[in-house]
């Protein structure tokens, strides 16, 4: 697995997006449309890019891709405060060298 953690402004998305398209992967995203954008501006059009009804209600198409997900922090958060009404205060990450 490989984790992108670094400040703002440093590139995190047009790497994960670089990432995903070489691996023939999809990109889980909270805002499909402004992410589909912005893989366009980088010149990344052909990645797949998802969000949660798509993973739902998935076609046969996407089940054998490897999964990236842009911004796991926000997917966190929305996915418990919709689902559970619960806050995301923190978390931890462990990363793989």
């Amino acid at each position: 697995m490989k984790a992108i953690v670094r400040g703002q402004g440093t590139g995190k998305t047009k790497e994960l997006l670089l990432e995903a398209q070489k691996e023939n992967g999809m990109v889980l995203t909270g805002n499909k449309r402004a992410l589909q954008e912005k893989a366009r501006a980088y010149g990344i059009p052909d990645v797949t890019i998802v969000d949660w009804d798509d993973l739902i209600y998935r076609d046969d198409e996407l089940n054998d891709k490897p999964l990236f997900v842009h911004k796991l922090d926000n997917i966190i958060e929305d996915y418990f405060w919709d689902d559970f009404g619960l806050k995301l205060k923190g978390y931890s990450l462990t990363l793989e060298e």
